[in-house]
């Protein structure tokens, strides 16, 4: 194993080349990076860095003589276009890469909906300078038009009304982050956004497009209304990144490729990240998770599979979100039609939704509650039965539940 080549700068591909570093690995590592910037910390773009709160060296995962100093090749602007497991190369612009170990961190590419203008003010958030193109347009607009209501959508509406703009946020669901969260989380953020003073239209769409002189200047929406704009941002999710590894023959699965327990799709070819769907040892059924987080983490969980042999990645995963002053939490898996038990106090905003499945708990969801969401993570990955009613009383300590910690 004398070279591994990381394809993708994102989360999972710079965790992967430095913990390789940090185990000991001391063969060549090369990263081909389609962006043109070194790899950077994703969630700074839709918050602190679009909103001008942090200098741009910050938004960066390493210097640039960290990478030197980690003997790390990273490759900038340079796609990979193909590739042959049988050869073991991958085909770049200027000819083939030889591998012996084969990262993909592919991570994925906004959707663009049907029938959506191609103009100069509608833009998607993905990349640092889709940020600071954002950024950019927000200085010079007065109304935002924000389509889609998940984690992306949500952030930047609340970055626009700390930057004192006006939002109107359109969402074909009934409240926002719906299918991540649940009915009853989502209104409480439509709350929190209404609260704030964005104009949040839920089961909602553009039916319209009106554009003059290469921009769009306002919509027509399926509830009847016409609504001024001059920045529109479409956050409509991501497509994984899927040409590579349907060029290499890899298995595709749930809308991703299909890896096994230790984060392995063929010998010696590893996935992480958007496009990984991962057989979770501890969860006992695969998942794929389209979370920053979860991509660094599966960048390790790699580099420990590389080194040490394919190990199991038992992660949890995880992620976090801030709107305005509130911040979410979550760990694990689950739907938001899984049973859901409620702690805490919903209208301080303080609270964590333990969501359950045939008795288990799938996953944790907390709102300004961090220490009950560690201890939620915990439940998880005990998988024991728990009463819903015990997590809901507040006078039952959650510690007690779960099997060898300690109480209090």
């Amino acid at each position: 194993m004398s070279r591994v080549v990381i394809v993708g700068g994102g989360g999972t591909g710079d965790a992967a080349a430095f913990a390789l570093r940090k185990r000991g690995f001391d063969g060549e590592i090369l990263i081909l990076s389609a962006d043109r910037d070194r790899p950077y910390d994703r969630p700074y773009l839709s918050k602190e860095f679009l909103r001008s709160e942090v200098e741009l060296p910050k938004v960066f995962l390493h210097e640039e003589a960290d990478y030197v100093r980690e003997r790390i090749d990273l490759r900038l602007a340079s796609p990979v276009i193909g590739g042959s497991l049988r050869e073991r190369t991958v085909t770049v612009s200027a000819g083939e890469v030889a591998f012996d170990v084969l990262v993909l961190g592919l991570g994925g590419t906004p959707r663009r909906p049907q029938g959506l203008p191609s103009a100069d003010n509608v833009l998607t958030l993905r990349s640092l300078r889709d940020s600071q193109a954002l950024s950019q347009a927000l200085g010079s607009s007065k109304r935002l038009l924000m389509v889609g209501a998940g984690f992306i959508g949500a952030e930047v509406a609340a970055s626009a009304r700390k930057l004192g703009k006006e939002v109107i946020m359109v969402e074909a669901l009934g409240v926002p982050l719906q299918r991540a969260l649940g009915s009853q989380v989502g209104e409480i953020y439509a709350e929190i956004h209404r609260s704030h003073g964005v104009d949040l239209r839920t089961g909602t769409t553009v039916d319209e497009w009106h554009v003059n002189a290469g921009r769009v200047t306002g919509v027509g929406l399926s509830d009847g209304t016409h609504e001024d704009a001059d920045l529109v941002l479409v956050a409509a999710g991501i497509d994984p990144n899927l040409d590579l590894p349907r060029a290499l023959g890899l298995p595709i699965e749930g809308g991703g490729v299909r890896v096994d327990k230790g984060l392995r799709a063929a010998e010696n070819v590893y996935a992480g990240g958007d496009m990984a769907f991962h057989n979770h040892p501890v969860l006992g059924r695969p998942i794929r998770v389209e979370h920053w987080e979860v991509a660094k983490g599966h960048g390790r969980g790699i580099a420990a599979s590389v080194v040490g042999g394919d190990a199991p990645y038992t992660k949890l995963p995880y992620f976090w979100s801030d709107q305005y002053d509130v911040s979410l939490e979550y760990r694990g898996n689950a739907a938001g039609d899984d049973t859901a038990a409620w702690r805490g106090d919903r209208r301080a905003l303080t609270f964590s939704v333990f969501y359950l499945r045939a008795g288990v708990v799938e996953g944790v969801l907390s709102m300004n509650d961090a220490k009950t969401n560690e201890v939620g993570g915990k439940l998880i990955e005990s998988r024991r039965k728990v009463d819903p009613s015990a997590l809901e009383n507040m006078d039952i300590d959650l510690t007690e539940l779960v099997p060898s910690l300690p109480a209090g």
